[in-house]
């Protein structure tokens, strides 16, 4: 092959990863078997998980992140139906997690969705919130609930903001 067929070949196949990955994502949906879609910003609708144990689905306000709880199977004793001790994040094709036990009771996008924050602890009593990059899955803060009273804790801990 000479040298501006190889040039051709790897224009197309970087155009072509940039495609897959680069898209920005427009909606993300659950099907009937708590399966996790996304759909692009071109209309391509593609389903990204298959054990059917998804739920929570969130799209981060820029429309690079993608999360969701991943369900256990079983329910502890008093619990009104299974939890979470597994977030999933879906980001340029690749994901990640985050485990915190015994539950991840609620997380939230934050700073348009570069990062991602989550409430752990058990059900009924105070927890722990930590913050991490989604580009990097590194912590970037925490505090003990317990500790930090309301009107003293980070701007990012605020799930309706």
């Amino acid at each position: 092959m000479n040298n501006a067929r190889r040039f051709i070949v790897f224009l197309t196949t970087s155009v072509l990863v940039t495609n897959v990955y680069g898209e920005i994502l427009k909606k993300v949906y659950l099907d009937s078997k708590q399966n996790v879609h996304i759909v692009d910003d071109h209309g391509r609708d593609t389903r990204i998980t298959n054990k059917g144990n998804a739920n929570h689905l969130k799209l981060a306000p820029d429309g690079e992140t993608v999360a969701w709880l991943a369900m256990n199977t079983w329910t502890a004793e008093g619990d009104d139906g299974p939890g979470s001790e597994e977030l999933i994040i879906y980001r340029n094709g690749k994901r990640n997690s985050i485990k915190c036990t015994p539950f991840i009771r609620d997380y939230w996008f934050w700073m348009n969705g570069t990062q991602i924050a989550i409430d752990c602890g058990a059900r009924h009593f105070a927890g722990r919130e930590i913050l991490y990059d989604t580009r990097t899955m590194r912590e970037l803060s925490s505090f003990d609930e317990a500790k930090v009273p309301l009107e003293k804790r980070p701007d990012w801990s605020d799930a309706d903001n």
